[in-house]
């Protein structure tokens, strides 16, 4: 065997093993996901969140209560009702006596309308006071006039670009707004809230604050975050702000040296990492330390997949049945298969041994294809399978069309070796045309498609260029390796006869 042959083969068995591990190694029980149409999975409807966190409620407690013990009035501060995502109801008053409450109630102290500057941010505040016994309960939303109009709008085009950012494109999630201003996620293969949450990252607000007070929020970060290992210090996360928010980081940084400046989601800390340097260009890093990987790019999808402009908490959760009947989705599986099925056998019927060796090639075409699609945790559906046959279909046209050039090559005279490698290099033009008028399209549909539509064109974009890849290298690399020895013994599989001397 040639040297050079000995590294293709080498080459592609490690490429295909690489990918039968992903999808088939220890501890992958669903290497790919089914998606909504197939599988079903969860739903949730989430809501604006006008509560309060935990810490602002306290602080506005006390300031309630500074104003009473200016009255004569001692009371204590308790939080209201059961914590959410660190947000509670409101806050509960309990007095010495119910002489206190009347008192209380007749100095109009808790107003329906209320204005409060809360670490650093000011809030337009409801009170709805209920006055029992000895106790007021004090129920405190911010009013939805501090956020802007479309803020459920732009939260929706967030969460999907979340979704999609960690699936690589191909989640497939519904992500919608409803008519009563409520945003609907259906999230396909996932069967608990927890899932759901883990893909969506959180559905929170992205704020940074020093002392508690927030100094900055994360409406003006740049794109372009990355996580990348420093030996010594561990992971980090690299980040810059654009327009007047790169100014105030500047300001902030070199006004607050070695102070930590925490990341905030929603009321819960995500980090706190502490101030080194000013940062001029508004441009820095966060190192994590013992942090790993994991953590270090959960973090960086949050802040660069935008920082929500209101804060939503789930309403409701159910899962959601398959859109196609299960005899439908069979069908369509027993269909693919079929259809594989009947190309390997044309394959085989018509090219003998180089159809053989196609069909070997199209087996890890498809173990590329869906290893591709694990690694990036794709969701399959019927588009998707829609799109990996047609894939598989171009793998098969490509490879007719090299077998014919190879014919054509011995017609002219030429003996195996230099028909096989002129027969390939003939293709090469006809097979790229081809193939990039797909991708052309596939790109096309991807950049003005939605939802299943999207999915289609990554599955077929995956397909066409793996195919690409079968056909010109691997099993140019097949056929190479069965004619080493004695080429021109094999020249009958080619539909050829004789051979020139």
């Amino acid at each position: 065997m040639r040297e050079n042959l000995r590294w293709k083969l080498l080459f592609v068995l490690v490429i295909v093993s690489a990918f039968a591990f992903i999808l088939f190694g220890p501890g992958r029980k669903d290497p790919i996901r089914l998606g909504l149409d197939l599988k079903g999975g969860i739903e949730l409807l989430l809501v604006p969140d006008y509560r309060l966190g935990g810490d602002t409620l306290t602080k506005l407690g006390e300031d309630f209560k500074g104003k009473l013990s200016q009255k004569g009035i001692t009371a204590t501060t308790d939080l209201l009702g059961s914590p959410e995502n660190n947000r509670y109801s409101g806050l509960k008053f309990t007095f010495a006596n119910p002489d206190d409450v009347t008192r209380v109630k007749n100095l109009a102290v808790f107003q329906e309308n209320y204005k409060s500057d809360q670490f650093g941010e000011e809030k337009n505040l409801k009170l709805s006071p209920t006055y029992a016994g000895n106790q007021i309960r004090v129920q405190i939303i911010q009013d939805s006039r501090d956020f802007p109009s479309n803020s459920v709008e732009r939260a929706k085009a967030i969460i999907d670009n979340r979704i999609s950012e960690a699936s690589g494109g191909v989640a497939e999630a519904d992500v919608r707004v409803d008519a009563q201003n409520r945003i609907n996620v259906q999230i396909p293969g996932l069967k608990s809230l927890a899932d759901a949450q883990a893909i969506i990252t959180t559905t929170g607000r992205l704020t940074f604050r020093i002392n508690k007070k927030v100094v900055l929020d994360g409406r003006e970060l740049k794109d372009d975050i990355r996580v990348y290992f420093q030996t010594g210090k561990g992971y980090a996360i690299s980040f810059g702000f654009k327009g007047e928010s790169a100014k105030l980081l500047a300001k902030i940084t070199a006004e607050n040296i070695g102070k930590p400046m925490a990341v905030y989601i929603d009321e819960t800390m995500l980090m706190e990492p502490v101030i080194q340097s000013a940062l001029p260009d508004g441009s820095g890093e966060i190192t994590l330390g013992n942090g790993n990987k994991e953590d270090a790019e959960r973090y960086a999808l949050l802040m660069k997949s935008g920082s929500l402009p209101i804060s939503l908490k789930a309403i409701a959760v159910s899962n959601v049945e398959p859109t196609l009947g299960k005899e439908i989705v069979n069908m369509s599986v027993i269909a693919a298969v079929v259809g594989l099925i009947a190309v390997m056998i044309f394959m085989l019927v018509f090219y003998s041994l180089p159809g053989l060796l196609a069909d070997l090639s199209l087996i890890f075409y498809g173990v590329i294809v869906l290893g591709v699609m694990s690694m990036f945790n794709g969701v399959l559906t019927l588009p998707g399978i829609a799109g990996f046959v047609l894939g598989l279909g171009m793998a098969v046209d490509a490879n007719v069309i090299i077998f014919e050039r190879i014919k054509d090559e011995l017609r002219n005279g030429k003996r195996v070796r230099s028909a096989v490698e002129g027969g390939f290099d003939r293709a090469l033009i006809a097979i790229v045309d081809s193939n990039v008028t797909t991708l052309i399209a596939a790109t096309v549909l991807f950049l003005f498609g939605t939802g299943a539509v999207q999915g289609f064109a990554v599955t077929l974009t995956i397909g066409v260029l793996t195919s690409m890849f079968s056909a010109i290298f691997i099993t140019k690399t097949f056929v190479e390796l069965v004619i080493d020895r004695s080429p021109d013994r094999y020249a009958k599989h080619f539909g050829y006869k004789e051979v020139e001397a």
